[in-house]
């Protein structure tokens, strides 16, 4: 792309700059990052100074004074600090150093580091030292000048900047010091006394002659113009001042030309908008980036659409967690590059942070257009990666919104799409999803059932409920099920398939998962000593590391023997990070507990998963348990689930029994315990047990 390769030679310029110490800090003064002219200014490698306080540059009188923080607080404040003053260098000679830092805020207006540029300019000062030593010879010395001509020419020659007189009839140059020698070059004689035609260049040439008369033009006025001209020096951008004036003689004129070199000034200043507008992991456009280019495409559309995807990689975490953070970088920095070779050079992808990216689609036709791209990034996210050695497979989630409306916003189209992403990770991920009106509508039931149970866990509205399990007598209780029920005070009874997902999705299982373990532990205390207490865990819930020291930590406070704690997990557990949460399964059996298998046969690779882990028990689904007289499929599942049990020596649980006709022909097939609302129905602690034919079918868990 375009764009894309125009970053790409900004970055290289700038690193390639050497005359300038260009480089970011984090809010805390830290050192982020380090080029090529910090180096040569400073003498660090970058692998010596990033992560180091920059204070490290600053004598120790300075740092005393509180100096570099003064500098961070007026950046902060202001926006933008600059000031001269001595610095140190690694072999701890000092440099007179011109500083600006500015700060960088995201989108929300939070500070997240700091832009610094600083040039040596102890050669400068040394110059303007010489030249003040020269003002104060020459006021000392004033009636010895023969002339003031001749002072002047020694200042002149100073002047880091390139200047120029020049006849304005004759286009003579009267006068060029050395600076603009060294910079246009010119014959071996010099410049002084000849014409540009006779000296330098034809580009050069003309570019004298045209600002001699526009100069000219604007007789009296100061005109200021930047443009880049090849020079002795290089390709090179210089800032020009021209004036035309007139001396004692009316008739005379002349024109004064001054020249800055700034090239490294304008490639400093690139750089600090580079990191303000690009990912720096991956180089990639970042949020505020992303957001100009989406404004643009909106405001450029006429009878097309934008398109704008959110993409989320499925199970980036993992990466991180089994290779290291180092592998999660480099698989980023592999889609950065991928990537953009299936979208258009129109298109703009960028990191939005993590492992989130989003893709701006202008100029759409068809919405079929928009399915045949996303598809096209499905798939070329699904080809394994190969980083240092080990294949890395990942796939990618994508949700799509359409700017159908003239008057959507750029904020409005990034969140219907973001709620499509939350769509297409429902599906089951690795697939996409179109953003739809009654989406907006569910986003804002999940939110409020959100805020409810975040208030439901402060005022202690959730509550357990106990369902007993029977063995093959149907009389003896051998253990209870914990079961969650939430008490609303407005919404009465919620049952745990209306808020559970959304604990899943919003961190708020852990909480839940630890008040069920230590409340079921404490209760079970109250049974007899023969019964066990099962305890449903989340595949969420595997995410936290500290899951098994929660079970120890119940365990201790209730005083519960550890053979009494029955764990149970459904095969998604073991689908997601399966050798991370298969280690957490043996940690938590070599404390004593007992581990089910939860909801049986509805998964994936069930058989593989008992011989990967020594389960406790098998719970048949109560989808089979319940079609047991009326389906021949159902039957045979149950008949395949016991005899593996009894091949395994694993005991079978058929839950959701209801009726007695369920009871006998689950007892004849061989299931060794029972639970159902037809033996029993949850109840809390302290309730008597309802009669279960009384009270009808039985609710979900």
């Amino acid at each position: 792309m375009i764009i894309a390769n125009s970053d790409v030679m900004y970055r290289h310029l700038v690193q390639g700059v050497v005359d300038y110490a260009i480089y970011m800090l984090h809010p805390d003064g830290t050192v982020a990052n380090w080029n090529a002219g910090a180096q040569r200014a400073k003498g660090y490698t970058a692998d010596e100074i990033v992560g180091r306080h920059f204070s490290c540059f600053y004598t120790e009188a300075d740092r005393a004074v509180g100096l570099p923080q003064r500098g961070l607080t007026t950046a902060r404040e202001l926006g933008k600090f600059e000031a001269e003053g001595w610095r140190v260098r690694k072999d701890g000679t000092l440099f007179w150093a011109h500083v600006v830092i500015d700060a960088i805020h995201d989108d929300a207006g939070q500070l997240i580091g700091f832009a610094k540029v600083t040039r040596d300019n102890t050669e400068r000062r040394e110059r303007e030292q010489q030249l003040l030593k020269a003002k104060q010879l020459a006021e000392h010395y004033n009636d010895e000048l023969t002339s003031m001509s001749t002072f002047l020419q020694a200042v002149v020659s100073n002047i880091p900047s390139c200047v120029l007189v020049l006849d304005a009839v004759s286009r003579r140059f009267l006068l060029a010091n050395r600076q603009a020698e060294e910079t246009f070059g010119g014959s071996p004689r010099g410049l002084q006394g000849k014409t540009a035609q006779q000296c330098l260049p034809g580009l050069v040439c003309e570019f004298f002659d045209r600002l001699t008369n526009d100069a000219l033009r604007s007789d009296g006025a100061m005109r200021e113009e930047e443009e880049e001209l090849a020079t002795a020096r290089g390709p090179r951008t210089l800032r020009t001042k021209t004036l035309a004036f007139h001396s004692n003689d009316p008739r005379s004129r002349y024109v004064l030309f001054i020249a800055d070199d700034v090239t490294d000034e304008n490639a400093a200043h690139a750089q600090v908008r580079y990191m303000a507008h690009h990912d720096t992991l991956t180089g990639m456009p970042n949020r505020r980036l992303f957001r100009d280019r989406l404004l643009k495409a909106l405001d450029g559309r006429r009878d097309r659409t934008t398109a704008v995807l959110c993409l989320d990689l499925d199970n980036f975490k993992s990466v991180n967690d089994t290779l290291g953070h180092q592998y999660g970088d480099e698989l980023l920095r592999l889609l950065a590059k991928r990537l953009p070779r299936h979208l258009r050079e129109q298109d703009t992808l960028a990191r939005l942070g993590g492992d989130e990216f989003a893709v701006v689609l202008p100029n759409i036709a068809e919405q079929d257009d928009v399915r045949k791209m996303a598809e096209r990034l499905i798939d070329a996210v699904r080809q394994p990666f190969e980083i240092d050695g080990h294949t890395v497979p990942i796939s990618v989630s994508i949700g799509i919104a359409l700017a159908d409306a003239q008057d959507v916003s750029a904020d409005h189209l990034l969140r219907y799409a973001d709620m499509a992403l939350y769509e297409a990770k429902r599906r089951g991920r690795n697939c996409l999803a179109f953003f739809k009106p009654e989406m907006e509508a569910a986003a804002l039931k999940r939110h409020e059932v959100e805020m409810d149970l975040r208030q439901a866990i402060i005022t202690q509205q959730l509550q357990l409920y106990y369902q007993p399990i029977m063995d093959v007598s149907h009389v003896r209780i051998v253990g209870r099920e914990a079961l969650m029920r939430w008490q609303h005070p407005v919404k009465g009874l919620i049952l745990p398939q209306d808020f559970i997902p959304i604990a899943e999705e919003t961190g708020l299982i852990h909480e839940l998962g630890a008040f069920t373990l230590h409340e079921a532990c404490a209760e079970a205390m109250r049974w007899d000593d023969h019964e066990t207490v099962a305890v449903n865990l989340s595949a969420s819930q595997f995410t936290n590391g500290a899951l098994v020291s929660l079970v120890e930590s119940a365990l201790a406070t209730s005083g519960l023997p550890a053979r009494r704690l029955e764990l149970e997990i459904t095969e998604s557990v073991l689908l997601v990070n399966s050798t991370g949460n298969l280690a957490t399964l043996h940690r938590l059996k070599e404390l004593g507990v007992k581990v089910a298998l939860d909801d049986f046969g509805t998964g994936y690779s069930s058989l593989g998963y008992l011989r990967t882990f020594e389960f406790d028990k098998i719970k048949i689904d109560k989808s089979f348990t319940q079609d047991v007289e009326s389906s021949r499929e159902a039957l045979a599942i149950i008949r395949a689930i016991n005899g593996i049990g009894r091949s395994l020596d694993i005991p079978t649980t058929a839950e959701g029994v209801e009726t007695p006709e369920q009871l006998q022909r689950l007892t004849a097939e061989g299931c060794s315990h029972f639970q159902g609302f037809l033996l029993g129905r949850p109840v809390a602690h302290g309730e008597p047990a309802a009669d279960p034919v009384a009270a009808g079918p039985d609710p979900a868990n």
